[in-house]
Parts: C-alpha cells; structure tokens; sequence
C-alpha cells in the first residue's frame, strides 16, 4: 500500500504539483499503453487559469478559458512564459488567430476580436454580435465562418476589424466546428455525425456540395494536402445502443479531393466513453502525425505516414481533478517543436512532452474566396415593409405606431410605423441591445455584458437612463418586467433564470436566482404576469417553471412536467389568463396551478403541420416564429380549439418572437432587418 501511495504521489508531482488525494479516493484508471501507446508527462504553465482552446502562432502561444485570453512566449517551447491577458471575453469556446487579430467565440457571447500585436497588452478591437451560440471559428483572408450550432455558419466580413458584418447564414444540422481552403468549408455536424463540404466561393450564397456519414457526433478537424482529418466522438452508428453507446470517439480520415463525395480512407478508435458534459474534439496534424483532443478520454497522437493505416502511438491525461472524480478534460490542443500545448478545462494549461511527435503545424496554402458587392437596387419585398438598421434586430415592443426595436450594436431604435418604416428616434445604449421589453412608459432593455436597463420614456420618445444591474462575466439576453414593476426576470443564455427587485429602478437588485436542466436559446421568458403572482419562464428540457413573487422574495412555485423532454426549439406565450405551450407540433393551454404533464392536456393543432417556435399573440392571430428554421406562421385562433393557417413566411433573417401591430405581424427578423405586413 505504501508503494501504491508513493507511484501515485511521483505522478501527481510530474503532472504539475496537483495536490494529493486522500488515500481512499477512488480514482479512474489511466489508458492501457499496450492500446493506446505509451503514456506521455506533462507540466502545467504558471499563471494560466482554466482553458478550453490553445493557438500557436510563431513563437507566441495564446490561450482561452473563462472569459480570458493569455499571450505566451514560447521561444523555449518546454518553458511558455506568460506574457499578457485580456479578460471579459465571456463564455469563450474557440479562437484563431491571424495577422496578430485573435478572433474568440463565446457562445451566447458572440464573436470577439482582440489585437494581439503587442502581446504584454492584449486589447479589444470589436465585439460581433451573433446569430446564435458561437461556437467554431475559422477565417480566412477577410471572412470570418462562425459555427453557431443548430443555427449552421455565420459567414461574417472581418477586412474592417473595427465593423464586422454579416454576410449570410448557411443552414446545416448543428455545426460545431469548421475549417476552410480555396473557397471549401468543411464542417463538423455534431449530432448529425456528419463531415459537411460547403462551396462558400460566393460568401453570399454558401451551398453545400457534399458530405459523409462520420461514425460518431462530429466536431473539430483540420485539412493536410488533399486529405481531410476529422475527430469524433460520443456514439457510433451502431443500431444497437450498446454497441454504440460511447463507441463514438476516434478520428476518421477522409479523401477530400472531389468534394462532391469526400471518400473514406480510415479510422482510429479511442476508449469508450460518454459524458454530456465536455462534448468537444479537434484535431491537428504536422509532421507524420495527427494530435486529436478528446475532452474526457484526454490527448491522442495518431501516426499518419500510411494514411491507409493510421495508429495510436501516445496519450496524455491530464492531472486528476479530485472532487469531480475525472482527469481534467482536454480541451484543444496546440502544437510546438516537441510539445503539445493542452487546454485543461478545469485546472489550466499544460505542456506535453512528446519528442518526435510533435511539431508546429505549417498552414494549408488559401486562395480565400472573394466578397462580392450588394447589388445596389434591392427588390421590394411583396409580403413585408422593411426596416433594415445596421445591426440585428432581435426583438421589438409596440407602443401605439411605434416600434421599440433592439438592433444589437446598433441600439434600441423607435420606428414610426405607416406606409413607410421611418426612425423617430435613435437610442446608443451603452451596450449591444439583444432585447426589449415595455412596462406602461417604461423599457427595459437586455445589453449584453452591460446588463439590464430601465428606462424612462419621455414625450419626445427620448428616453432617461433610471437604473442598470450588470452580472459580472455574463451578458443579459432576455429581460421581462410585467406591471406591477416591482420584479423583473432576466436570463443569460445560460442554465440561469435571475429575478431583480426593480421597486426602486434607480437600484435594482439581485434577489432570486433559479438553474434547471438546459439551456436559454432566446427569448423563452413569458412577459406576462399570471394570476397577479407568478412569473414565468420555459426551460429548454423541464419546460415550464413557475416564480411566486407575492411574497417578500420570489420563489419557485414548481414546474409543469411531461413525461418527455421539452424542445429548445419550441416556447410559450399568454393567451389571456392561460399560458400556450407549444410542444410536440401542437398547442396546449395551462392554468397557473397545473401540474399534470403536458402531455395529458388537451392539445391543438393544424392537420398536416407540425407546429414550432416560439409563440406569440395579438388578437385573434397566433404567430410561430422559428428563429432555427427562420420561418414564420401566422394562425387564425378566433376559435382556439380549431386553429387554421393564415400565412406562411420563409425568411433570410432569423426571428424572434414577434409582435402585432393593426392586425399586422411585426417580425425582429435578424440581421433582415425590422418585417411590418403589408
């Protein structure tokens, strides 16, 4: 036993100093080398907290994690030395970096850019406002392909770093990450299990070309010549669910010189595993081997000189990570002259040790494709008025003939509405307005990292500043405020619900925080308070929670359950005293006090249509707007139990919950700008 305790006290010390475990900790056995080669040391880099992405450039290395950014100096490779850091960032997920420009995503954060020039002082250049979850990043000479989940890639122009723009969005199944050469995107579909080739050689409008069945969730890869390297994970495509439970994870390698139909060569397998948690890989090649990142399972170097028979020579994990009962995931990895740079999720980053394996990787040779201009004489559009600001428009509020619209970076903007849309007033917010809400003559506005606003609006539709809460590193999304003004709720994109006592808007304060299972896509919080008590917000898998604020704090009055998982695609609005929940293609009507599953309750619906998004009402009209598909249905409800279609739109944009205005949809249609019917 004392041996024991000694051999697990001299790796613990190799692996960086990690303190010790107690004794009779149980603790996951390492990869069996005889599988998976032989095991490599590593070191951890003073003064770098956790991280989740790492980038070599040079003689600099620059790492991500918790809403910061490191520059390194690693003229030493063994011996990063930490330069400079930049905080604020956000959720940070991935960065590139490219003529001393890092550019991060953030998932609900949006894109980042931050001039790295001089490394001791890292500054931030522009914030990009996304359409959705930025998760992948790559860019290639001025355009920037942004993953963003189920919403597909956002192709962005960066040739102006200081004024990002949208270009156009490309629709796929839920793509996580994507790399680039001569005008081709290849992209990582995640739940799919798919390898995506786009033809993106006109930006504006990206086609996909090709793809292929990838044996496991899809994620990160890299291009070598005329070979595509992708790494997978979570579940093969077994048909039994223990064959394929887990068995997802390994890297696949594919000829990608038609890319029409990229051709599959070979494949390695890593160990067995699944956890939600952690559900990232990419990989990187260099030399004669391919260095993938597999979170939980840790780091892989894959021999790649017969391409036809590629095999596993080393691994790495992390140190174990005591309490959470795991080695710390591998983010991503980096590459250097016989190391390999990994990003620990949870205690940092860290220098692997891998002599004539590792190498820097030497840049695919691009001819990045060309933006064309807009054509100058856009047609009217036949079904809408158009109001087309700068930024994205996410959502609006109806006061009289004007519309209160957030346009992201480019402010809340009051728009007369008529025959024609016309700015009667524009507010520059402190922060992007992601969204907007109306109380009687107040607004309340979502800012992102500037937080949530209250504001005062005057006669001449300008509008007084009354009070502001910021959350520190998080960005307000979605705010609420139903009369009596005494609480508003507020989420972040996260697995967070917030209620702030706003009796004194001057001073608003946090008093009431709430997390369930998933995430907040958008606007799913109710603005409307039912039964003079309860709040209401419609959690992404446990659906409907329901917030008692009658009291001296507010507290969760309870869920209204279902026996199957609610879908993030789907929302719920008021419908007079009723809250309509739409699930599984219909709608259901609930009291305040329901608590039978969803499921039981009477539902409606249109035959032949699958009812989705996120609903809102204006009369004897119902409007479904799907922000995912970006499309629109407007339904004729004067007898809720027979619903029938009115209208049916297809969009460019991507909407947000809409509005009426004289029996007319008003659509915050994205980045296609403000939609009033005609």
């Amino acid at each position: 036993m004392k041996n024991l305790i000694h051999k697990l006290s001299v790796v613990l010390f190799l692996f960086g100093g990690i303190n010790a475990m107690p004794a009779q900790e149980t603790r996951q056995p390492g990869h069996d080398e005889s599988l998976y080669g032989k095991r490599l040391s590593c070191r951890k880099v003073e003064g770098v907290g956790p991280c989740i992405a790492a980038e070599v450039v040079g003689d600099r290395l620059y790492a991500i994690g918790q809403g910061n950014i490191y520059a390194l100096d690693v003229t030493m490779p063994a011996k990063p030395k930490l330069l400079g850091q930049l905080s604020g960032l956000g959720t940070t997920r991935q960065l590139v970096v490219r003529n001393n420009i890092a550019y991060v995503t953030a998932r609900q954060d949006g894109l980042w850019l931050v001039d790295v020039s001089n490394p001791a002082k890292p500054s931030l250049i522009s914030h990009y406002d996304t359409v959705e979850m930025a998760t992948g990043i790559w860019v290639s000479g001025g355009l920037a392909f942004i993953a963003t989940r189920c919403y597909g890639v956002e192709i962005v122009d960066v040739s102006n770093p200081r004024r990002v723009r949208h270009v156009s969005m490309l629709k796929t199944g839920e793509a996580q990450s994507c790399w680039a050469k001569d005008g081709l995107l290849y992209i990582g579909d995640w739940a799919p299990r798919k390898l995506l080739v786009a033809d993106v050689k006109n930006p504006r409008q990206p086609v996909i070309v090709g793809e292929a069945l990838l044996d496991g969730y899809g994620d990160g890869g890299c291009l070598r010549g005329g070979f595509c390297f992708a790494a997978t994970g979570h579940h093969s495509r077994a048909r039994n669910k223990e064959e394929a439970e887990g068995r997802g994870h390994g890297l696949e390698i594919y000829d990608a010189s038609k890319p029409a139909h990229p051709a599959f060569v070979s494949r390695v397998k890593f160990p067995v595993h699944y956890s939600i948690y952690n559900d990232m890989w990419s990989a990187r090649v260099a030399g004669e081997h391919c260095v993938v990142a597999d979170t939980n399972n840790g780091l892989f170097v894959v021999n790649i000189r017969d391409i036809a028979k590629p095999a596993i020579v080393a691994h790495a994990q992390l140190p174990y990570v005591a309490g959470r009962e795991m080695f710390d995931p591998v983010g991503s990895v980096a590459l250097g002259d016989g190391v390999i740079y990994a990003a620990g999720i949870h205690t940092g980053l860290y220098v692997v040790f891998a002599p004539g394996l590792a190498q820097p990787v030497m840049p695919e040779p691009d001819q990045p494709p060309a933006l064309p201009p807009l054509s100058e004489t856009a047609a009217t559009d036949p079904d809408f008025r158009v109001y087309r600001p700068e930024g994205q428009v996410c959502a609006v509020a109806i006061q009289g003939d004007i519309a209160w619209a957030a346009c992201g970076a480019a402010g809340l903007h009051a728009v007369k509405l008529g025959e024609e849309l016309k700015p009667a007033a524009v507010h520059r917010a402190k922060g992007e307005v992601c969204y907007v809400s109306r109380t009687g003559n107040r607004l309340y506005t979502a800012e992102g990292r500037e937080g949530m606003a209250i504001y005062e609006i005057g006669p001449d539709l300008r509008l007084t500043e009354l009070g502001r809460l910021t959350v520190p590193g998080q960005g307000v999304k979605q705010v609420v405020a139903p009369a009596p003004d005494r609480f508003a709720m507020f989420h972040c994109g996260g697995p967070t619900v917030h209620i702030a006592d706003v009796s004194n808007p001057a001073k608003p304060k946090l008093v009431f925080s709430d997390s369930q299972v998933g995430l907040f896509y958008g606007d799913q919080l109710v603005d409307k308070l039912f039964d003079g008590r309860y709040l209401t917000a419609h959690w992404q898998r446990s659906g409907p929670a329901w917030y008692d604020i009658s009291g001296v704090k507010p507290v969760l009055a309870g869920n209204t359950p279902d026996t199957t998982l609610f879908s993030w695609t789907d929302g719920a609005c008021a419908l007079g005293d009723k809250l309509l929940i739409v699930k599984r293609g219909k709608y259901a009507l609930l009291d305040s006090n329901e608590r039978r599953n969803v499921s039981d309750l009477p539902a409606c619906g249109v035959e032949g249509l699958r009812l989705v998004g996120r609903p809102s009402v204006g009369g004897n009209l119902l409007a479904l707007s799907s922000r995912h598909e970006r499309q629109v249905w407007v339904l004729h409800i004067a007898d809720i139990n027979s619903p029938r279609l009115q209208h049916h739109y297809s969009l460019s944009g991507n909407p947000g919950a809409c509005a009426f205005w004289n029996n007319r949809v008003v659509i915050p249609a994205g980045y296609q700008g403000l939609l009033v019917e005609r």
